[in-house]
């Protein structure tokens, strides 16, 4: 299975479960006026299997997800709606929101 990078940060509250793919991390896209920044302040984290990264689904507050794979596979399994997905460079952003 994918392996994925995964910060957790809780804050005021609010758990923010942030995942990306390895190989974006520390990146910037652009799409005209908007930009994708894959920070290692927000995404660096520990590697971990795709399979836990969305076992912590459910506890989150919000959910940024970060890569073409892990996107495509958090919409299979009915996390994302594919219509709110943005897409820059190529690269796929989806965020999942439990408020």
């Amino acid at each position: 299975m994918r392996k994925v990078m995964l910060k957790i940060i809780r804050e005021q509250g609010h758990v923010f479960v942030n995942i990306c793919e390895p190989e974006l991390l520390g990146k910037t896209f652009r799409k005209g006026d908007i930009r994708l920044e894959v920070n290692r302040e927000f995404y660096a984290g520990e590697e971990v299997s795709l399979d836990f990264a969305f076992t912590l689904f459910n506890e989150a507050s919000v959910v940024s997800i970060i890569g073409r794979e892990i996107v495509d596979e958090a919409i299979r399994r009915g996390y994302v709606a594919r219509e709110s997905v943005l897409e820059i460079e190529g690269v796929k952003f989806a965020q999942v929101y439990n408020l």
